[in-house]
């Protein structure tokens, strides 16, 4: 059982390479190039309100220059069941290093999050590997290797994951800890959230999950306590959905929704996971942030009131070991 309530916030840190399989450049480019401004403006968000995020980060955006990404490319690439998911053939098409290609290379923005050390960096994995897409675990295993890699070339030592659209199963869970792994993000605890590969998320999932993000259909998803199994799971609670023209005007539904799971975590001394994507803020950024701020004042209200306290995965799963002896 958790002493306080938990407010976890991560991050799934991917550029072009999470979104290439479903957008191009000149769709989302400019949601892709707007990170530029995300990562600096959420860093100082989450000093100025105490807030402890992971940044879970695709390997290849560790590269400085397309020299470095192929010379730190995986033993074994997967083999997936559609040509589209793998990035491999697509690294022929990209620039030669940040300076020339915003949207696929992020090592100043890497950089830039490692001076606020109250930061984690965790693993998105090397390729954004889609783990249910057909490919074997032994090209999962050497994908998990490869991240863990290019990361200890900048003194990143990877211990969390977040795995790409949410795909896992309990072999992958098995082999992050075979390859050094301590935590994982779990899905929310909903029929409709379980995982799946992309070909299974029917409209009908689709729909659910966006009505759920206003309405209270399944339950607040907060947790009671930390299972130390094959893999700590923190499980997520809600994605932070962007700002939408369309939908403006259901936004303090929208807020209220996270508000009043955040409140029920403190109130019983349970855990709150917030998550999405960097890129998600890339365009209407103030807006976003504005909502961010609105959530992260809640926080600091619970916090107060009730002592919630804000922690990275990585420092919840070494707790959590430390206190089971591990």
């Amino acid at each position: 059982m958790l002493k306080n309530g938990l407010f976890i916030i991560s991050l799934d840190f991917e550029l072009m390479w999470g979104v290439r399989d479903k957008r191009s450049i000149s769709s989302y480019g400019n949601n892709i190039s707007g990170v530029r401004q995300v990562i600096p403006n959420l860093l100082q968000l989450f000093s100025q309100y105490n807030i402890n995020a992971t940044f879970a980060t695709v390997g290849f955006l560790f590269a400085r220059n397309k020299k470095e990404l192929i010379a730190n490319l995986p033993k074994e690439i997967p083999d997936y069941s559609a040509s589209k998911y793998s990035p491999y053939d697509y690294i022929s098409t990209i620039g030669e290093s940040e300076e020339e290609d915003m949207y696929h290379y992020a090592y100043s923005l890497i950089l830039l999050i490692k001076k606020y050390p109250q930061q984690e960096i965790a693993s998105h994995t090397f390729s954004h590997y889609y783990c249910l897409e057909g490919a074997s675990l032994t090209s999962f295993e050497a994908d998990l290797e490869a991240a863990k890699k290019i990361a200890a070339l900048y003194s990143v030592d990877l211990k969390t994951i977040v795995f790409p659209r949410n795909q896992y199963s309990k072999e992958h869970l098995e082999i992050c800890k075979k390859t050094g792994f301590i935590a994982f993000r779990g899905n929310e605890a909903s029929t409709f959230y379980h995982p799946r590969s992309n070909e299974e998320q029917s409209k009908i999932i689709r729909g659910t999950k966006l009505a759920d993000s206003y309405l209270n259909i399944t339950g607040h998803h907060t947790f009671k306590e930390i299972k130390v199994d094959t893999l700590i799971n923190i499980p997520a609670s809600r994605f932070l959905r962007p700002y939408s023209k369309k939908l403006h005007l259901a936004d303090f539904i929208r807020l209220k929704r996270i508000k009043d799971s955040m409140s029920y975590a403190a109130r019983n001394q349970e855990g709150y996971h917030l998550w999405w994507h960097p890129h998600n803020f890339g365009i209407n950024l103030q807006q976003n942030l504005n909502i961010l701020e609105e959530i992260l004042k809640h926080y600091e209200l619970l916090s107060k009131k009730y002592g919630m306290e804000s922690k990275t995965m990585k420092t919840i799963a070494e707790e959590n070991l430390q206190l089971h002896g591990l």
